[in-house]
């Protein structure tokens, strides 16, 4: 009992700390969101839709693979070093060891793929996706350095190092539009070259805090079952938020995929902008215990006014934004786009809940929500999408992100044992955002304890 009190005193006596964080995490999103839409428009107007479906093709194809043999590394050691401070070096060395050989086999599995999922496009984009492949042991050591990053509670060297790649991006775009030498190509070789830098930055920061400490096995072994019960919610969630891009280049001109990146990119920064606090919320909820549940509803209210105020403005004026910023030759993205923003909204407010579930050691449990969203996802591409186009893969997605969203919310329910009630909005803490996340009392303090994770 004492030692649950000084749990509960010590979560309660850092609440500015994590509001300051998360306000933080939000700004540094914004602004990684306004130089998204400089690079995007520069793409657009520089390479037209069928250039940004090309590159998109490269992107994507490479961030999915990463993902998907990433073997839930990031939430693991995040979740590890946030319990066992001391453990960072032996995290590092050994997890180092686990992905290298999953690096070569994504990118053979990569390379052998290629041809399928590229089916509709130009020879020459397959042949500069094959080149970017190598890229992929980057993604996989890049999620294991900011995992560690984030079980340090070091937020603002994570925001940091997210900021530097896209600002680094927009930069030498700026400048390639500007000499006239932007091209797919030159593209592609910039986003490979500030994947390495911010890689580079991240393990040197690391190695001087931690050090390279020898692997540790019994730790590889602990660390990883938490990392393949998470896997499958990686898995399911790259599928349900992926899939339509990964699939639609096999399918559609390169044009519908320009069209269609472009309206799932402006739906994107509502998840991403708004969901912003779900970076920080699981390693935060995971150190404060129990007490960290308030945080992650909290944190719940404040993503649905964030995504509600923005994903209506979007919803409103992406006919005239559109044309505007991106030309006429884009206007065919507000359809998609319209259709996308509500489900935007809910997959976003389902994240910080899935974060919290992975707080709770609760990994698998997050995993189902994501799997329902993933067979939608995959049964209704796969049903409507060469009869629907892009219009079909729009209303797939949504609907998916809507039942990952119903699932999360019914799944941390269950976990916590928390009543429905504490879910509803709370005006007063909506309208003191983020002065009063975390300072005062709720129900969340009197929840039962959780049961053993599963």
């Amino acid at each position: 009992m004492l030692k649950g009190l000084a749990g509960l005193k010590a979560a309660a006596a850092k609440p500015n700390s994590f509001a300051r964080h998360g306000v933080a995490t939000v700004l540094v999103t914004a602004a990684t969101m306004a130089l998204g839409l400089l690079t995007g428009i520069l793409v657009a107007r520089s390479i037209g839709p069928e250039g940004r479906g090309a590159l998109t093709s490269v992107l994507t194809t490479v961030q999915m693979l990463g993902w998907l043999f990433a073997m839930g590394c990031g939430k693991a050691v995040t979740y590890t070093l946030s319990r066992d401070h001391s453990a960072g070096g032996r995290l590092l060395s050994t997890w180092t060891l686990i992905l290298l050989p999953l690096a070569g086999l994504a990118i053979g599995t990569g390379y052998l793929l290629l041809p399928l999922l590229l089916a509709a496009q130009p020879p020459e984009t397959l042949e500069l996706a094959r080149l970017y492949l190598p890229m992929i042991a980057m993604a996989l050591l890049s999620e294991l350095m900011l995992g560690l990053i984030l079980g340090d509670q070091d937020f603002r060297s994570f925001n940091a190092l997210n900021f530097l790649q896209p600002a680094g991006v927009a930069v030498v775009y700026v400048a390639l539009w500007a000499a006239g030498r932007f091209t797919v190509e030159a593209a592609v070789i910039v986003q490979a070259a500030m994947s390495t830098l911010v890689l580079a930055a991240a393990t040197a920061l690391l190695i001087r805090r931690h050090g390279l400490a020898r692997p540790d096995p019994a730790l590889g072994r602990k660390s990883l079952w938490y990392a393949l019960r998470t896997h499958g919610d990686v898995v399911g969630g790259v599928i349900t938020q992926r899939l339509d891009l990964l699939i639609i280049p096999a399918v559609l001109s390169a044009k519908q995929v320009g069209l269609y990146a472009l309206a799932t990119s402006l739906s994107w920064l509502i998840v991403s902008l708004s969901s912003a606090l779900a970076t920080v919320v699981m390693p935060a909820a995971t150190r404060r215990g129990r007490s960290g549940r308030e945080l992650v509803l909290n944190s719940l209210q404040a993503t649905f006014a964030i995504g509600g105020l923005l994903g209506g403005g979007l919803f409103v004026f992406a006919d005239i934004a559109i044309s505007l910023v991106y030309g006429p030759s884009f206007a065919d993205s507000a359809l998609p786009l319209r259709l996308l923003l509500p489900g935007a909204v809910l997959y976003a407010a389902a994240a910080i809940l899935l974060n919290g579930l992975y707080a709770e050691n609760r990994p698998f449990t997050a995993t189902l929500a994501n799997l329902l969203g993933m067979a939608v996802t995959l049964g209704g591409l796969i049903l409507f999408l060469n009869s629907g186009g892009i219009l079909a893969a729009a209303i797939v997605s949504t609907v998916a992100y809507t039942l990952v969203f119903a699932a999360a919310a019914t799944l941390y329910r269950h976990a916590t044992g928390l009543p429905w009630r504490v879910f509803l909005p709370d005006p007063a803490l909506l309208a003191a955002l983020p002065r009063r996340l975390l300072t005062k009392p709720s129900p969340v303090a009197a929840a039962p304890a959780n049961p053993a994770g599963k």
